[in-house]
């Protein structure tokens, strides 16, 4: 719940900082000039190791390179020790950046709800003021209002309070809002 008196958030990022970011998150990219991207429907449908099935993959292998006579030339036991250690490094990575990618995405959503928040506060603000007529107050009501005429029965009743907001109003992934 948001709460205009308790600003969690404080803080402004200098665009030199965005940019210094963005050029190690290149250099990541380039570090890695490997890494692929996959369809949703590859996403859904290639087989994936799990728990239970990673130490399939391992006990096979240690079969496959004691072994390696008794399967066909089409079966490169090298290209699969590689997959699979590459699978392992980037594992590694992956829970990394999902939680540097997690802790951006909730900062980011609560810094949209402080300003959302606080924006419909002031906004019923407004209508407070031009409901006893503080001159100038009305013009900014009205135009303020306009945002929410897409529903024909919307009232400023109708209009969350601070107190009601939870995570509505705000993009639910990152991928939306690009």
């Amino acid at each position: 719940m948001s709460n205009v008196l308790n600003n969690r958030l404080s803080v402004t990022v200098d665009p030199a900082t965005i940019t210094e970011v963005k050029n190690r998150i290149e250099e990541i990219n380039t570090l890695l000039p490997f890494l692929t991207g996959l369809t949703k429907d590859e996403r859904r449908t290639l087989p994936k190791i799990n728990r239970s099935n990673k130490i399939f993959v391992e006990d096979t292998l240690d079969s496959m390179r004691q072994n390696g006579d008794i399967l066909p030339n089409f079966i490169n036991v090298e290209e699969v020790d590689k997959d699979y250690a590459l699978y392992n490094e980037l594992k590694v990575l992956a829970l990394e950046l999902a939680e540097l990618s997690e802790k951006v995405n909730d900062t980011r959503i609560l810094a949209g709800s402080e300003a959302y928040s606080t924006s419909l506060l002031a906004y019923k603000m407004f209508g407070v003021a031009a409901s006893s007529g503080v001159a100038g107050a009305e013009a900014l009501h009205s135009r303020l209002k306009e945002r929410f005429a897409n529903s024909p029965s919307t009232t400023d009743e109708d209009i969350p309070d601070q107190t009601d907001q939870g995570t509505d109003g705000m993009e639910s992934t990152d991928a939306e809002q690009s």
